[in-house]
């Protein structure tokens, strides 16, 4: 049972390990798929047969590999790869893969001359992408879309989709990339006639282009020595394009070497060309260079040739028109733009009634609520009111109590003082009654002097009330039954402990009268 256990055990593991390296291998392959395409082919090809794959590793290898292999500049024959790629990734709602999947599908149909199906596929791919905000993805749909409507002949298209893929090849600031769609621009204005922009954006791919390499080099080459061409540099442009050969032979510099040729008179090389671009996977230099050959071959009187190069002429007008009807794709292309446009104008149109519905419900709350806010708001201010006007009653009765108890006192206080100045002159001591009742009305109209007063003795007390009250020390000395110097000795400490200062006993008179 043990050993069984084990069995288990071991064969789970295997079988883990064993579904883990698919993972790894096709994680590496998913990381560099945008910028190393050939390396994922040499990765991806020697698992074309692997049966052992899970359906989700099998569905991400067909679109990677298909991926590479578009990116790498080939192209697969059939669809039934990336076929299953797509209904996988449609049925679990894998929007991302999905939208790259429908790219490369659509490529593949386009290939196979099934061009309303494949376009389509782009078209559905370039809706979803928008919601990806994958800058890498959408350089390469928006480039594709712009080789298609270039072959199309509508070069407004043509050039609205290469300035996106500019866009979003700055956004990954993949100096490759950027040149390269450049190069697209710059070629579809050179092809329009426009040699100002082509001018344009040749000086704008100038400080990227050393840094780049292969096809995208030679292009940009190419584009140069087309202007050239234009503003009568014929030998500088001739030294571009035998150096774009060098790097990457392109049917476009190979008809404007051609055209070169033909102008020094050397027919010989240009008839050279003009073989070699028969076969042009370009319809419009394989069109042209053999209505150049014929020409020539007519000068000749070469009949046979002529029968056989104008029979293959006609193939390629009866391949051209079987492949694309320009009309109705441009109109295809147009129409999906329309029927996105106003779909996302009708999601607009309910979005803006929900808003509207929703703003019309919260105002009617908001309504009610400020209503219901406002009505017990009301209600305290009225409760407010009503409490403001008892608390001002109330106020009103306690400070006209505090006057005629002031006034009281202030009466009482005059009498008391009075009689000390009276007992002062007839040379007797403050009577008992007299001097507590000082004591009570000056401690009753100024409470801090009572705190202030509190750590004295009675006497001392007395000679602080009396002093405030603007008693002569002799007047003082007499109440207190004590002498004058003794009453100026008591004022010298008074100050030093009631208010931490040191001065004279007029100095006191002033500290403490200033406390009431």
């Amino acid at each position: 049972m043990r050993n069984i256990l084990c069995l288990i055990i071991l064969i789970i593991v295997v079988g883990c390990s064993h579904e883990q390296s698919h993972n790894e291998l096709l994680t590496k392959a998913e990381q560099i798929v945008f910028t190393q395409p050939d390396s994922v082919v040499g990765m991806l090809a020697p698992k074309w047969n692997d049966t052992s794959m899970s359906e989700a590793d099998r569905a991400l290898y067909g679109l990677l590999y298909t991926e590479a292999l578009h990116r790498s500049g080939l192209y697969i024959g059939s669809d039934s790869l990336i076929k299953v790629s797509r209904e996988y990734f449609e049925r679990h709602g894998d929007d991302e893969h999905l939208a790259r999947a429908l790219l490369h599908h659509g490529i593949i149909l386009y290939q196979q001359q099934k061009t309303r199906e494949g376009i389509l596929s782009m078209k559905q791919a370039e809706q979803m992408s928008g919601n990806l905000h994958k800058p890498d993805f959408d350089w390469y749909l928006y480039s594709v879309l712009g080789d298609v409507s270039d072959n199309v002949g509508d070069y407004i298209l043509t050039l609205r989709y290469y300035k996106q893929a500019l866009k979003s090849a700055q956004q990954v600031d993949n100096k490759q990339w950027i040149v390269q769609t450049l190069n697209n621009i710059a070629t579809t204005f050179d092809v329009l006639g426009e040699n100002d922009s082509l001018k344009y954006y040749l000086e704008q791919a100038k400080p990227l282009a050393d840094s780049t390499q292969g096809d995208v080099r030679a292009n940009y080459l190419v584009n140069n020595a087309s202007y050239l061409m234009k503003t009568g540099k014929k030998e500088e442009a001739k030294r571009l394009l035998t150096e774009s050969t060098h790097i990457s032979p392109t049917d476009r510099g190979d008809k404007l070497l051609a055209d070169i040729y033909v102008q020094e008179g050397d027919t010989a090389s240009a008839i050279i060309q003009w073989y070699r671009l028969t076969t042009s996977l370009s319809p419009d230099v394989a069109i042209q260079s053999h209505q150049l050959l014929i020409e020539h071959m007519k000068r000749q009187v070469d009949t046979e040739n002529v029968a056989e190069y104008s029979q293959r002429l006609n193939e390629v007008y009866r391949g051209l028109y079987e492949r694309k009807d320009a009309a109705g794709i441009v109109d295809m292309m147009t129409q999906y733009d329309e029927q996105v446009k106003e779909r996302k104008q009708y999601r607009t149109v309910i979005a803006l009634l929900a808003a509207i519905i929703f703003l019309m419900i919260a105002s009617a709350i908001i309504i009610w609520y400020t209503r219901h806010r406002i009505d017990k708001l009301n209600a305290r201010f009225a409760e407010s009111q009503q409490q403001y006007n008892l608390t001002r009653s109330e106020l009103t009765q306690m400070r006209r109590q505090k006057e005629r108890e002031q006034r009281e006192n202030s009466l009482l206080m005059k009498e008391t003082v009075s009689h000390l100045h009276a007992s002062a002159n007839k040379g007797q001591p403050a009577a008992d009654e007299d001097a507590n009742k000082l004591a009570q009305l000056a401690y009753a109209q100024n409470p801090k002097l009572r705190e202030l007063l509190s750590s004295l003795n009675s006497k001392e007390q007395m000679v602080c009330l009396l002093t405030i009250h603007n008693f002569l020390p002799t007047e003082i000395a007499t109440l207190t039954i004590s002498t004058p110097q003794a009453i100026t000795n008591t004022r010298v400490r008074l100050l030093k402990k009631l208010f931490n200062e040191t001065g004279g006993a007029k100095d006191f008179d002033n500290a403490i009268r200033q406390v009431i």
